[in-house]
């Protein structure tokens, strides 16, 4: 049931962002649903990387389910919480609106992703690592003003995860069990292992600017 509880302590944490900051539940709501589906990518997971204790199936469980979902809206937020309140939303023009282009573009980290498990029959982690880095470049490359959200989301969004996770590890330390730690660097850090780490700062980097990117939305930052 560890994988259960982290996954609703993380949903707490959302839940208490959504009622706390009115303004920015819609972004959260989105981004939470738009993220969602990426949970059926566990099956990828299991158990070459982990093997959660889920409720139901290992392979794909309501525990990925709701991980994906409170993830998806506190990394869409943490760069406005951070900011205070001073970031404020604007649409682009029809001539950059994002939409279903950028939606399409951001598919090339996905089929690299299973391209390179495929062909090089690495760890679906690492093969995500490399999804993760071409979907970055791609919102750098497209919308630059975006940049400053993709850093600082990673950086406190990695910073969040790997406090939350080495919080929760320290009072259940069997929590690092569910690793497949033979098949990966076996660096482990206050109870994280090193790649859930660089998957955050990740996460926070690609997710972070992806309601603004998808929607067409532009941020500015009143002083």
């Amino acid at each position: 049931m560890h994988y259960l509880l982290g996954s609703l302590l993380l949903l707490a944490i959302w839940l208490l962002i959504f009622i706390s900051q009115k303004k920015l539940r819609k972004e959260m709501l989105i981004a939470s649903l738009i993220v969602t589906p990426a949970a059926l990518s566990e099956v990828f997971f299991v158990p070459g990387y982990w093997l959660p204790d889920t409720i139901g199936n290992p392979k794909l469980s309501i525990e990925d389910f709701i991980f994906t979902f409170a993830v998806g809206g506190i990394v869409a937020v943490i760069y406005e919480l951070f900011m205070k309140g001073r970031v404020k939303h604007q649409r682009l023009c029809d001539c950059f609106n994002g939409g279903i282009f950028h939606g399409l573009l951001l598919g090339t980290g996905v089929i690299a992703i299973f391209l390179t498990y495929t062909i090089f029959k690495i760890n679906f982690m690492y093969a995500v690592y490399i999804g993760i880095i071409i979907n970055i470049a791609l919102i750098a490359v497209t919308r630059p003003d975006l940049i400053k959200k993709v850093i600082y989301s990673g950086l406190l969004f990695g910073l969040f995860y790997f406090l939350f996770f080495s919080i929760f590890a320290f009072f259940i330390p069997d929590f690092i069990m569910h690793w497949n730690i033979n098949n990966l660097s076996g660096l482990i850090i206050l109870g994280v292992p090193l790649e859930e780490i660089v998957w955050a700062f990740g996460v926070g980097a690609l997710l972070g600017p992806i309601y603004e990117y998808l929607l067409g939305i532009k941020l500015t930052v009143r002083r």
